[in-house]
């Protein structure tokens, strides 16, 4: 049965990550149905007894040698680097936004800072930005939830749970829409016993709310900084999404954008359009 569970929990991986590489032909098809897939079922196909309680996770708080060696021997850039957009909610209006992480840098002087590069999209306007993030509190967990057997079929040695800070500039050429976004991130992921790190999205109860990585934070204006917005976007955004807007999507494996949420940008969400590609930038599409 162990066995049976871990073929699923990798079935379950490499769908989510076919989901998101939506080429054209699989767009078409999606428009038809748009439905998706998130971690829900993996998490709960990892779990020791699915029917119990669920127990809180214990977190082991690391000193500041342990956490200054782990920082300087990681290099957590392929982590939030993506060749596909996350997803969010900007404004009172929670309309949909997109942002990638096209470049992610190690600053070679503070091991916990990373330099950041991407786009993003709001409206059909594309702004690309440059920022940084720095990560500020680390901390080892376990979850007494998940069935030991798989953990180990999985190799996994450690799990994480990372929370910092972030800024991330727009394009000033741009100044009629363009400003600063700043906020707060909180990510979660493992290490396995040949020390590669991968984002985790297994355990209930974590500050990203088991999306991966979860950032949210403020947009402000460059031309009026009085001028404010909200953000929050994820890798596996639909984990939390109906916590924010009420019953935004249908179901919880196997999900679907509910149809009065999608003139808030989402009627075109599975349309496969490479909008972060160079070239594309600037302008309107």
């Amino acid at each position: 049965m162990k066995r049976i569970a871990l073929f699923s929990v990798l079935g379950i991986g490499c769908l989510f990550l076919f989901s998101q590489c939506f080429n054209k032909a699989q767009a078409t098809e999606q428009k038809k149905d748009p439905s998706l897939v998130t971690h829900k079922e993996a998490v709960d196909t990892l779990r020791a007894d699915s029917t119990a309680p669920i127990k809180a996770l214990v977190y082991k708080k690391m000193t500041n040698v342990e956490s200054y060696d782990f920082y300087k021997n990681h290099d957590l850039s392929s982590l939030f680097k993506s060749d596909y957009p996350n997803h969010g909610f900007y404004g009172a209006d929670r309309y949909h936004i997109e942002l990638i992480f096209t470049e992610v840098k190690k600053d070679s002087l503070n091991a916990n800072m990373y330099h950041i590069k991407g786009k993003n999209r709001h409206k059909k306007v594309i702004t690309p930005f440059e920022g940084t993030f720095r990560i500020t509190d680390l901390v080892e967990f376990e979850d007494p939830n998940l069935d030991t057997a798989n953990l180990n079929s999985m190799n996994v040695l450690k799990i994480f749970a990372a929370k910092g800070v972030f800024e991330l500039n727009e394009d000033p050429a741009m100044p009629e829409t363009s400003g600063r976004f700043t906020g707060t991130f909180a990510t979660e992921f493992s290490e396995s016993k040949d020390h590669k790190a991968e984002l985790w999205y297994y355990s209930d109860g974590t500050a990203s709310k088991g999306s991966g990585y979860r950032f949210d934070g403020t947009w402000s204006m460059y031309k009026n900084p009085a001028f404010t917005n909200s953000v929050v976007w994820a890798q596996d955004f639909f984990r939390f999404a109906n916590d924010i807007l009420k019953d935004f999507s249908i179901g919880e494996r196997d999900v679907e954008i509910n149809p009065q949420y999608r003139h808030l940008g989402w009627d075109n969400f599975w349309d496969g359009e490479e909008w972060w590609v160079e070239g594309k930038t600037k302008k309107e599409l």
